[in-house]
């Protein structure tokens, strides 16, 4: 029989009918979305009945209180605790990520000692054997670096160090070292602390205040209260630095600066502030008045900065007029800054005086140790670790014997990271006791890894930057992921087979006893129905019952303060500041690198949390390529165009660089991204980029000795 062309189109055309009716299609193409949506590497969602429970971040340095969410007991992702005075609700990209990073690929999962150009694991009881034995080899010659810079862990580290022999105990780099060694070349007492909630006008001088400078959440949180949205603003917020950051974006003025000439601009506007009969009896004003008078009035500002006498009068005249001033000194990307641009800045609160007042500065006295032999936080902040490892690099000084690394990368985070390394390399002994296999511990003989945030028991003291007082409690929510352990515990278990006494028996005992003693300090009080700046301000301060202050603090409320430290002799510090703060110009043909951090792309000691990469732009970080960025007008004296890729050159080493022309950076700077350039890690953070800290040059600051590098320059070719 044959088949015309009638009947094979009548054929196709039933056969197409029919299959709309059969239902084998429709059950393969359902058949085909179960199977794809069941691979074994697609999230689910978790099934179980949903909690929450609240602990204090640690990854973040700023302090912020979390609310977790828990689904079956399982902590499923983190948000910011209403009820704690530095998040308020508020929770920064760092702070998100503690429940995702307990999953890192780039977690250390157990204790490993170094073999050959790798790493073995090793029990824990190995582990303390071997220390003993290597720490007790090198009494008097044990070393600590430490990168908390807000934990009592810190109390339980210098004071087993100092019983070894001590060879220094060194903070990493940070905010709160500059202003120390201001606050103590001024004669003055106590942490500063700002009271941003209570000013309504704050003259920001470099620190990135809402993004790396101290409480960023809960200078958010104080920002954003006082200008409600379609409301006239309560608050008058002018930002000067050499970057249109995070910061100066949302501020009512940004006024263009180099890093380089902060405490020119400080005493700049002090010119103007004495020209219209500032005075006060603080020590040295006379000396202070005679040196901004003699070099710092409005055309040398203006030959140093570019700024226009104007605009400088403006900013004295509405600091003078407002009510409840305050004057922020600090680098804009968190470390690095002298003494001498801090001094500057706070001469400015000492002239308003606004120390010690509701919307100003608040001295704010250090927490009560508790273990023997501990060191204060202040004489921690005193040791310079940049000018003690060039030293070592170089020779000029012994290298410790045995070093011992806590919650610190210094072998990225520092300047001259090539200087850092080398020095750490002359150290025989290293031990680190990282979360994740991050740069330095890739250098050391045995990795001890500390159970993170969300696993163990820790705590935030008064991190810098608050403007009060706080004691916040980090409790374990979950059991640990891997074999980790609770770095404090190991050490208590390390004293005592090496006979050390340090008085308690565990972590947890130490932390019980550090909240008995806030128990019975005059003044504290648990912030839940009333906060520490409704104190400031004249709230009465509600009664505080001691024998609930644990469970309190378990509960995710902080216990705060407002009691500040009297100052009989804080003064300017004029001969500090006639030697630190000049006025100078940086040669053609180089530019003054200023880098940037957020905390999407971590800290030395995180790295890149997996999830953040996806907040990361195009024009900040393409493949493997970072951008710096310049202005058209720099990029046109450089003789560089947009998308070009440049080589800058600092400290003796080179970086390559893609360009991005932005409008938001002032002329002669190249703005560069920090938290790049990993050679450890995961694939998250491993090669992207480059890490521009390496070519920021390590200079002594005169009249201070610190170390300083927030001015670096580099020439890009």
């Amino acid at each position: 029989m044959g088949l015309d062309r009638r009947a094979f189109l009548g054929l196709v055309a039933g056969g197409a009918v029919g299959t709309m009716f059969t239902p084998i299609p429709w059950k393969l193409l359902d058949d085909a979305s179960i199977w794809t949506q069941n691979w074994p590497w697609i999230p689910k969602v978790p099934k179980g009945q949903i909690d929450y429970v609240t602990t204090t971040s640690k990854l973040c340095p700023a302090g912020e209180g979390l609310k977790i969410m828990r689904v079956a007991g399982n902590p499923v992702t983190a948000g910011g605790n209403p009820a704690h005075p530095l998040s308020r609700g508020g929770v920064s990209a760092l702070a998100r990520s503690e429940v995702y990073m307990l999953y890192s690929p780039a977690r250390v999962k157990s204790p490993m000692k170094k073999s050959g150009k790798g790493f073995e694991p090793i029990t824990w009881e190995q582990a303390l054997i071997e220390m003993a034995d290597k720490l007790g080899a090198a009494k008097g010659a044990v070393a600590c670096v430490s990168g908390d810079a807000t934990g009592s862990v810190n109390e339980l580290l210098s004071a087993f160090v100092g019983k070894l022999g001590s060879a220094g105990y060194f903070m990493m780099p940070s905010e709160a070292q500059a202003a120390a060694k201001g606050m103590k070349l001024m004669g003055a007492k106590g942490q500063a602390g700002y009271d941003f909630e209570n000013a309504d006008t704050v003259l920001v001088l470099g620190a990135d205040i809402f993004e790396t400078w101290g409480t960023s959440t809960r200078n958010r949180k104080a920002f954003s209260e006082l200008r409600p949205a379609g409301q006239k603003p309560q608050s008058n917020y002018v930002y000067v630095g050499p970057v249109r950051n995070n910061t100066a974006a949302v501020c009512d003025r940004w006024i263009p600066a180099s890093a380089a000439d902060l405490g020119v601009v400080a005493l700049g506007i002090a010119w103007h502030l004495l020209k219209a009969g500032a005075t006060t009896n603080a020590p040295g004003f006379d000396t202070f008045k005679a040196v901004v008078n003699g070099g710092f009035g409005p055309e040398d500002v203006k030959r140093a900065t570019g700024i226009e006498p104007a605009v400088l009068a403006d900013l004295a005249k509405a600091l003078a007029s407002a009510k409840a001033p305050l004057v922020v000194a600090g680098s804009p990307f968190g470390q690095g800054l002298g003494a001498g641009p801090f001094i500057a800045g706070m001469s400015l609160n000492l002239l308003l005086g606004r120390v010690n007042k509701p919307g100003g500065v608040y001295a704010l006295p250090e927490l009560a140790t508790v273990v023997p032999g501990a060191m204060t936080r202040e004489a921690m902040l005193d040791a310079d670790l940049p000018t003690f490892l060039k030293a070592v690099a170089t020779d000029k000084a012994k290298a410790p014997q045995a070093l011992l690394v806590y919650d610190a990368n210094p072998a990225y985070g520092l300047p001259e990271t090539a200087t850092m390394a080398k020095a750490l390399e002359k150290i025989p002994y290293k031990v680190s006791f990282a979360s994740f296999l991050d740069e330095t511990a890739a250098m050391c003989d045995l990795v001890l890894p500390n159970s993170l945030t969300l696993e163990r028991y820790d705590d935030v003291v008064t991190p810098y930057g608050s403007g009060f007082c706080l004691y916040s409690l980090v409790r374990p929510i979950q059991k640990p992921v891997h074999d980790t352990r609770t770095t404090g515990d190991v050490i208590f278990a390390l004293a005592r087979k090496m006979s050390v006494d340090l008085k308690f028996d565990g972590f947890l005992a130490m932390l019980k006893e550090k909240v008995a003693t806030l128990g019975k300090a005059s003044g504290g009080f648990v912030a839940k129905d009333v906060m520490p700046w409704q104190v400031a301000a004249g709230k009465p301060a509600p009664a505080l019952v001691a024998g609930d202050l644990w469970k309190a603090l378990e509960a995710g409320y902080a216990w705060t303060m407002v009691g500040t430290v009297a100052q009989t002799g804080m003064g300017f510090a004029p001969d500090v500041l006639a030697k630190a703060v000049k006025i100078a110009k940086a040669p053609a043909k180089t530019a003054i690198l200023a880098p940037y951090a957020q905390l999407r792309t971590g800290t030395p000691t995180t790295g890149i949390p997996c999830q953040d990469l996806t907040m990361v732009p195009d024009t900040e970080l393409l493949g493997e390529a970072t951008f710096v960025k310049l202005n058209a007008e720099t990029a046109k004296a450089l003789g560089v165009k947009k998308g070009a890729t440049v080589k800058l050159t600092g400290a003796g080493v080179d970086r390559e660089a893609k360009v991005h022309i932005f409008e938001s950076v002032m002329t002669g700077v190249v703005a560069a991204p920090l938290g790049y350039g990993h050679t450890a890690f995961d694939i998250f953070s491993k090669g992207k980029g480059a890490n521009y800290l390496s070519l920021m040059a390590v200079a002594e600051e005169p009249g201070t000795g610190m170390s300083v590098w927030t001015a670096a320059e580099v020439k890009i070719a």
